[in-house]
């Protein structure tokens, strides 16, 4: 008998290696299988099988944003290819390149009542940014043509500009015959892409230096990846006498003289002075985790606002834009720093009184901050603190949605390595799955601090063969949903409680067990700062840390 030949998947195969990309991680099915056996027995590619579809887009999307590299999903066709959805529209906004790959059911029996079909081409409609439909049998020279080019073209739109998910869905009239799978080498050919430098020309930096050199200055950052040639960039900007730099942990921004806690000080008075009132407004990354900064922006009228970034679309939530510089946040700074920083001396200004009035609401909010977390009373909050405060600053920081960024960001989040949280789209879906992800691509130990609500959401991730001891997750167990206790959409609700927090039947020390876990529990600031070097020292196993948490306090 002779073997089943699906060239597309061997061309696929080929493709993914030309284009760079090892880490896959798939989940099993029957259509898919050829997809997965021709990536296997290709023999360059890094296979993580994970069983739920939901979970494995997750994990990729962690790993695929530590590594800083592209990642494949493969998966097979009907409900699988949904389930990637959450996942992958976080990816779309984070800007992190995952590459789909579906498999599907010929088009002729869709809609046909055949098992496990449905419309799958564009079915991630506006979260990816191409989609391919291809058949995994290739008939003639015409058709291996039409393959090689589109693999080619979908691969470099999730690779270049503005990067981001794309998805390619192969149907295969038979997934695999009794006679197993042939690999005869699909004859994939690369086409090079050439694009211009992505960097700012010097006197185009020189030439927007003029122009902010005119003005007081207010550089404002939300969540953007680690980059050393950012970090570096805005901590000079931030030492210049006409600016501030304001950037809440999610920016990943290191500098000291960075403003790193919006919410202490923009009650500040002396902010709303026209002396203290910022003329030019320069953004960059994404969405602000601050309501408060956010409320500041829209409130405040600016002569200017500079937006920079690859983001393919206009953004103007602060009422204000006049300016698109559609260029890699670390390709623009850098140079605008150095020609900011040579107009500086120029000058020979040492300070500025607006560089003067924001650094004393700085010292000001310090000054009254708080009393330290070991005296606090005990609180989801306090409990966040101390652990900011205590655990090794070399860990990486994931942190799930709701109450939990929005503790961190007031703490001391920005001592750790590095800050990361799903606020793309700002699900608490699968935050368990990504930290997973992402402590997969840090050799050193990733820490997650989630919710219970967020815990239940993402069980599945428990039960991964991927967990090792470099996965630690803290547990804040506030008896539910504990952010509807406090805005102000639902805090004053009747049915707050019943609708909305949801009161959990979480059992997580009986969960940690059931999946072979390391459990520690807490329920004072006295017992959490006694088990927390057993939970940081802990590594035979991943380890929990579940925090008892009063629901109702005045935060």
């Amino acid at each position: 008998m002779v073997n089943c030949v699906k060239e597309t998947a061997s061309m696929l195969a080929e493709a993914l290696t030309a284009y760079g990309i090892k880490d896959i991680f798939s989940s099993p099915g029957t259509r898919n299988a050829p997809l997965i056996l021709a990536l296997a027995r290709n023999g360059c590619f890094n296979i993580r099988p994970v069983v739920d579809e939901r979970s494995a887009a997750f994990i990729a999307l962690g790993f695929a944003s530590v590594a800083r590299t592209p990642v494949a999903l493969v998966c097979t066709s009907g409900t699988a290819l949904l389930n990637y959805a959450p996942a992958v529209a976080e990816a779309f906004y984070r800007k992190i390149p995952l590459v789909v790959i579906s498999a599907d059911r010929p088009a002729e029996w869709i809609g046909q009542d055949d098992s496990q079909t449905l419309p799958q081409p564009g079915a991630l409609g506006h979260i990816v940014r191409r989609t391919v439909n291809l058949r995994g049998e290739i008939d003639n020279d015409r058709d291996r043509w039409l393959v090689n080019r589109s693999l080619n073209e979908v691969l470099q739109v999730a690779l270049n500009g503005r990067p981001g998910p794309v998805h390619i869905n192969i149907s295969f009239d038979e997934p695999l015959t009794a006679d197993g799978f042939l690999d005869t080498g699909g004859g994939f050919r690369k086409v090079d892409l050439i694009t211009p430098a992505p960097k700012i020309g010097i006197e185009s930096a020189r030439q927007l230096a003029a122009e902010a050199s005119e003005h007081s200055v207010l550089i404002v950052g939300g969540f953007t990846p680690p980059s050393a040639y950012l970090n570096r960039a805005i901590g000079k900007l931030a030492n210049l006498p006409g600016v501030v730099v304001m950037a809440d942990a999610l920016a990943n921004i290191n500098s000291p003289d960075v403003l790193s806690r919006p919410d202490l000080i923009l009650d500040d008075a002396a902010l709303s002075s026209d002396a203290g009132r910022p003329s030019l407004l320069i953004t960059f990354g994404g969405s602000l985790l601050s309501r408060k900064l956010k409320e500041y922006l829209r409130a405040t009228e600016f002569a200017d606002h500079w937006h920079v970034g690859l983001n393919e679309s206009l953004i103007d939530s602060y009422f204000s834009l006049t300016r698109r510089i559609e260029i890699a946040e670390d390709m623009f700074f850098p140079r605008f720093a150095n020609a900011m920083e040579y107009l500086a001396r120029k000058a020979c200004t040492s300070t500025s009184g607006y560089k003067e009035i924001w650094r004393d609401a700085k010292l000001r909010a310090e000054s009254t901050l708080r009393k330290p977390a070991t005296t606090d009373r005990w609180s989801a909050r306090t409990a966040v603190h101390t652990l900011l405060a205590t655990l090794p600053a070399d860990w990486n920081l994931q942190l799930s949605n709701g109450l939990t960024p929005r503790y961190a960001v007031t703490g001391d989040a920005v001592r750790f390595h590095r800050r990361d949280c799903n606020r793309g789209v700002s699900g608490i879906d699968g935050s368990v799955s990504t930290a997973l992800g992402a402590s997969l691509a840090y050799r050193n130990t990733t820490l997650l601090i989630t919710g219970d609500m967020s815990l239940q959401y993402d069980m599945a991730a428990l039960s991964s063969t991927l967990l090792t001891p470099k996965l630690k997750i803290v547990v804040i167990n506030n008896r539910g949903g504990g952010i509807f206790r406090k805005i102000s959409a639902t805090c004053h609700l009747p049915e707050r409680e019943h609708y909305f927090v949801c009161e959990l039947n979480v059992h997580v020390k009986e969960l940690s067990r059931a999946y072979g876990l390391d459990y520690y529990s807490a329920d004072s600031t006295d017992s959490l700062h006694e088990v927390l070097t057993r939970f940081a020292e802990s590594n035979d196993r991943p380890a929990i840390l579940e925090l008892f948490c009063p629901p109702h306090t005045n935060e």
